[in-house]
């Protein structure tokens, strides 16, 4: 879990972080959108559950609803509320609350009666056999569920194959090899003229030159290490902070390299829990088992590909 909350607690509001921080857009928010004609109207509160929240990633789409909530948001990883979605809460007529460091798997008893559980790009991360029996006797009659999954040959799937591909840890330790030598070398001399005179300093950043050379020039989306690039162009901002306290240079390399270990994790993740239709067919038939009705599941697409699977059943 820890993968993920260092990416939650960087702030972000969606799984694919600054790319949507306001919310899920594109094919996503118009699915999202089809499911108000979907929640019967009501006078009283939708008493709402998201698994798997993160840092809240669909009270947007809730305040659009018009409608009164209670929201609960449970996931396993550290999350908070980030700072863009606080006014919306504070002003808001149902009450938020977001349950961290919380297995889907086994929900606190307070959450009870729910009216309509969410998931998107969440729960497949759980065991669904026990994430799903767990939370059948907590909806209420009637109650629905709505959730986006994973799927196996997605674009994101094909991304995180791309990114899994393209660590390439020997360059990231020397990276993080040269940027200690030039930290450890301005510690020593006290200034950026003297760390210019340094023969080893030099040689690093010589060495970060040609790692911008191989990953930043002349490459594009499609033929570039995007995964590198990414890394190299975060490394290349050590250079600001030269005039920085020590401490703070030495957190940045340390933080460096666990941030592209965990990115790495991330996507073996995704990986492992992108359904294939085999899957999801069984998933299906267990929902039946345990007493779900009507489990329903499609694949949603859009003109670039397929964006996951949706899941949809009531209790």
């Amino acid at each position: 879990m820890e993968a993920w909350s260092r990416f939650w607690r960087q702030g972000h509001t969606t799984t694919f972080g600054d790319y949507f921080d306001k919310g899920y857009a594109g094919p996503v928010k118009e699915w999202l959108d089809t499911l108000p004609q979907l929640i019967p109207p009501s006078q009283e509160p939708l008493n709402v559950l998201e698994l798997c929240c993160g840092n809240g990633s669909l009270l947007p789409f809730l305040f659009s609803l018009d409608r009164t909530f209670d929201y609960v948001g449970v996931d396993a990883a550290e999350v908070a509320l980030p700072s863009i979605l606080q006014e919306p809460v504070r002003q808001a007529s149902g009450t938020v609350s977001l349950l961290a460091n919380t297995p889907v798997e086994a929900l606190p008893e307070s959450i009870q009666d729910v009216s309509l559980c969410l998931s998107i790009y969440g729960m497949e991360y759980s065991d669904l056999n026990i994430t799903l029996k767990a939370l059948h006797p907590r909806m209420r009659s009637s109650g629905q569920f709505f959730a986006l999954l994973h799927h196996h040959e997605s674009i994101v799937a094909k991304m995180s194959r791309r990114a899994v591909s393209e660590y390439e840890l020997s360059d990231i330790e020397h990276i993080r090899d040269a940027l200690t030598t030039i930290h450890e070398t301005m510690v020593r001399v006290g200034n950026v003229e003297a760390l210019k005179a340094d023969d080893e300093a030099e040689k690093a950043r010589k060495f970060m030159n040609g790692m911008g050379n191989k990953y930043l020039r002349g490459a594009t989306l499609e033929t570039g290490n995007a995964f590198m690039a990414d890394h190299v162009m975060a490394a290349l901002r050590f250079f600001k902070l030269l005039g920085q306290a020590p401490d703070t240079r030495a957190r940045f390399i340390s933080e460096l390299v666990e941030e592209a270990q965990a990115a790495r994790e991330r996507h073996q993740q995704m990986l492992s829990v992108a359904k294939t239709a085999e899957d999801m067919e069984t998933l299906a038939q267990h929902m039946n088992t345990i007493g779900w009705n009507s489990p329903c599941f499609n694949a949603l697409t859009d003109k670039d590909g397929i964006i996951g699977w949706t899941l949809t059943a009531t209790a």
